[in-house]
């Protein structure tokens, strides 16, 4: 919350009246989003709502405007770093980012999936039928990171909000030393 710019104190971990005055805070911003862009179905809800506000907006766009073309969720939001160190030990590898260096750690990041008859339809995911074309399309024009742009790892059926070295993420979000909207900004 701190990191939204929601939370005005130190970070102590203590839960006393400015965390719950930030909590309020950052449910109103997404409620806000729910009610000018619309209800999505409820993964793609449970997941926006680990967004910081500011991804959360522009995934919010892109999956209201997914929704008018084919049956797409949102499947994944934020990840703790142990979650993301037990999907970097899979093989075969689905990610390079141990915890504390993917962008899902920081809630600026989400991966999408098309459902068709209830059933996650990943392929073709290159080439002239890619069904993540919309996504990418989208992604670009809301001014999000597209994964299948990544030279490292194709992963088209990722977004996230901006290109800020984990480091400097990493270093923020654990202090308090930035929000994101002045990371951001820099």
């Amino acid at each position: 919350m701190k990191f939204a710019g929601f939370y005005r104190g130190d970070l102590d971990g203590l839960a006393g009246p400015l965390t719950r005055e930030a909590a309020a805070q950052w449910s109103m911003s997404h409620r806000q989003l729910r009610d000018r862009y619309g209800m999505l179905d409820k993964r793609s809800e449970d997941n926006l709502w680990t967004l910081q506000p500011l991804a959360a907006l522009k995934v919010r766009q892109m999956m209201t405007a997914l929704r008018g073309l084919a049956d797409w969720k949102l499947i994944c939001g934020i990840r703790t770093y142990a979650e993301q160190d037990s999907l970097y030990k899979k093989r075969p590898r689905v990610t390079r980012a141990k915890g504390g260096q993917s962008m899902h750690n920081f809630g600026i990041a989400a991966d999408v999936c098309l459902f068709v008859d209830g059933k996650d339809v990943w392929t073709p995911s290159e080439g002239a039928d890619s069904i993540y074309k919309p996504v990418a399309a989208l992604a670009h024009k809301l001014g999000l990171v597209w994964g299948g742009d990544f030279k490292s790892i194709y992963d088209p059926g990722h977004v996230q909000l901006g290109e800020l070295p984990t480091a400097i993420l990493h270093h923020a979000y654990t202090t308090g030393s930035a929000t994101l909207a002045q990371l951001l900004q820099s």
